[in-house]
């Protein structure tokens, strides 16, 4: 089973139990209650009566709380549950107010009445074996899926083991000679509950009205300190409908970390925050951010990538006066130069406004080299031409042979790509020269080639 398919059936199964004790201890009570003339006891038949008003209400919000998200409700029926736990509050508030009035009724007209039997514990004992096990189980349930209705319906149960106690001090007062104890004894229950129940109304108007679990708040905050690749965060948004909590937050990430990678970031924030809330709805909104780290070349490719256009072959010389910049300006092939260059000179202009340093900047225009072309391979009809390149190649010694020869036809010229073996240990700067200076002595003798590519390859790699 899913998390959501054992959490829906662990719900049901407590909240169905709950009415089933409360059906069990209300019936008792008011038996007892009525032939020995308690009022404490009375007010622990009407508090039962009212826990399985609370359980019956418990277990309908949990039925309709765990539907899923619809069009009506994209947030899912998880507020069902906040509902049914402010009713239950409601409810159990007004019944405090009336035992109260009772009993202090009863002390002023001085006709209380009471007959303490065996019964009379033996009721308020079993009372608070079903409570305790209830209580314990339904609590227990309502922390694991964050359900204020099943902790409201926990919170019933509990309060009545203290509230039976109370009774059975009043009855023992009572049985001794003092014939208000009992009378005393329902006012303080009701006075216990009336402070529960507060505590529980605060929370259940704090779900409804989305007040932020501070708890929960504190728990990803600190998370989110273990997280790499995230410089800061804003708009930590929680909030609780039923069992369900949505967060959502805005986080700042380099700007020049590749989209990939940024949402490899994303994922690790809401695996994290998934463990602290396993039944967690998170929306992760990713902002770049511009780090103080980022070096002259970082700046002018993301100012180039703003302005919606690409660049390579960047280079930024320092002088004594400022840098003087010069890259490749990739545009669509199809645009007309006036607008590439408007783009250009654009570009340009905001490079110097935005980086101080910038003195002078040169834009080479090309068109773009990424796309889908037609092509045919005439590798197998060139078999001469492959071979006067590879007499070329054994002209330079640091050359050790070329192979994987392609030849295509391309929008009506050759294109030759092919792998060059090199000897190891060159520089970068060294092998690109060596390149440089093959493609332009093929250019030269082979002028139907209009294209190269060569894949150089130092002989440990082939090897």
């Amino acid at each position: 089973m899913t998390f959501n398919q054992d959490m829906h059936a662990d719900k049901k199964r407590v909240a169905l139990t709950s009415v089933f004790a409360a059906v069990f201890l209300t019936g008792f009570k008011l038996i007892v209650g009525f032939n020995t003339g308690s009022l404490g006891i009375l007010s622990e038949a009407v508090h039962s009566a009212l826990d399985l008003g609370a359980a019956f209400l418990t277990y309908i919000a949990v039925r309709i709380s765990d539907k899923p998200a619809d069009a009506d409700h994209p947030y899912g029926h998880g507020k069902i549950e906040n509902i049914s736990a402010l009713l239950q509050t409601v409810i159990l508030i007004g019944t405090c107010f009336f035992i109260i009035k009772l009993g202090v009724e009863r002390i002023i007209d001085d006709n209380a009445e009471v007959e303490v039997t065996f019964w009379s514990f033996a009721v308020m004992g079993i009372s608070i074996l079903v409570d305790y096990t209830r209580s314990r189980a339904l609590l227990r349930t309502a922390k694991v899926y964050r359900s204020q209705a099943l902790e409201a319906d926990a919170i019933h149960f509990s309060t009545d083991i203290w509230s039976s106690m109370v009774v059975i001090f009043g009855l023992v007062l009572t049985l001794a000679g003092f014939k208000h104890g009992d009378s005393l004894a329902a006012i303080g229950v009701a006075v216990f509950v009336l402070y529960v129940g507060g505590n529980l109304l605060k929370k259940t108007i704090d779900a409804l009205t989305d007040s932020i679990p501070k708890d929960i708040e504190e728990k990803i905050r600190q998370v989110m300190k273990t997280i790499e690749g995230i410089y800061s965060y804003r708009y930590l948004r929680v909030r609780q409908s039923g069992s369900k909590i949505f967060v959502d937050m805005y986080v700042h990430i380099n700007r020049t970390v590749p989209f990939e990678l940024a949402h490899h970031v994303t994922d690790e924030v809401e695996s994290k925050i998934s463990e602290i809330v396993p039944n967690a709805d998170i929306l992760i909104h990713m902002e770049p951010y511009e780090n103080e780290n980022e070096s002259i070349i970082d700046k002018i490719r993301m100012i180039v990538t703003e302005q919606g256009l690409t660049c390579h072959n960047i280079r930024a010389q320092k002088t004594s006066n400022g840098y003087v910049v010069d890259f490749h300006l990739e545009c669509n092939n199809q645009m007309p130069f006036a607008d590439a260059h408007e783009a250009s000179t654009r570009i340009e202009r905001k490079l110097k406004q935005k980086i101080d340093e910038i003195k002078n900047v040169k834009v080479h225009i090309e068109d773009a080299r990424d796309r889908e072309i037609l092509a045919e391979d005439i590798t197998k009809r060139s078999a001469a031409l492959i071979e006067q390149v590879r007499n070329m190649a054994s002209e330079d010694g640091a050359i050790l042979g070329c192979d994987d020869f392609i030849v295509i036809k391309v929008e009506g010229h050759k294109k030759l790509m092919f792998d060059c073996h090199i000897k190891p240990g060159l520089s970068l700067d060294e092998v690109h020269t060596m390149m440089t200076s093959f493609e332009n002595r093929i250019n030269k003798r082979i002028p139907e080639i209009k294209q190269i590519v060569i894949h150089p390859e130092t002989l440990d790699a082939v090897s």
